[in-house]
């Protein structure tokens, strides 16, 4: 990784941490039992360095909504699912594998409601859980109505959102992974 990336990086965390552990009081609704409360967690409450710098990687992903899919595409002309995601990454100076297979190597699984903003989803082939991964896309939030919402270039309509509660989602799911916090001793 060049020097400027990492200093960009580095410094991005760096003056986003300012604001962790400031809580907002409205950012708590109310929950079935009246007497606690469920909170919905907020980009600036991350406080791992690692986790709010993927939440910048999934928020930069949200610039390319609409943008057509490409078989193998990893540039903003045409992406293809695994070449969103390490487009993104690499502008912020991470170079990681092309291809969902290759990704789904990385990281550590998370339970899908757990799933903070830059996880990693990852799909099958098939319902059947030995078919091999064959998508991916980065998580945007789980919801106040615990709906996992993420983004991800789909071959028939482009870098969209879907909600892992979507009949063909839902059946496909592989894993959530989360991969920033893994590559801390990653060489860029």
């Amino acid at each position: 990784m060049n020097s400027k990336k990492l200093i960009l990086a580095l410094s991005l965390c760096f003056s986003l941490s300012v604001t962790y552990g400031k809580e907002d009081p409205k950012e708590k609704v109310k929950t079935a039992d009246k007497n606690s409360t469920k909170k919905i967690v907020k980009a600036e409450e991350i406080k791992d360095p690692y986790l709010k710098l993927a939440d910048d990687i999934q928020r930069y992903a949200k610039k390319f909504m609409s943008t057509r899919y490409v078989w193998g595409g990893n540039v903003p002309g045409g992406f293809d699912c695994s070449g969103l995601v390490r487009y993104c990454y690499q502008q912020f100076g991470m170079n990681l594998t092309q291809g969902s297979a290759e990704l789904f190597k990385l990281g550590y699984e998370i339970p899908p409601l757990g799933a903070l903003p830059g996880d990693m989803i990852f799909f099958r082939k098939s319902s059947n859980a030995k078919s091999p991964v064959s998508h991916v896309g980065l998580i945007v939030e789980v919801t106040a109505d615990n709906r996992v919402k993420f983004i991800h270039a789909a071959r028939n309509k482009g870098v969209i959102y879907s909600y892992l509660d979507e009949d063909y989602y839902k059946t496909h799911l592989a894993s959530v992974k989360r991969v920033m916090d893994g590559l801390k001793n990653y060489k860029y």
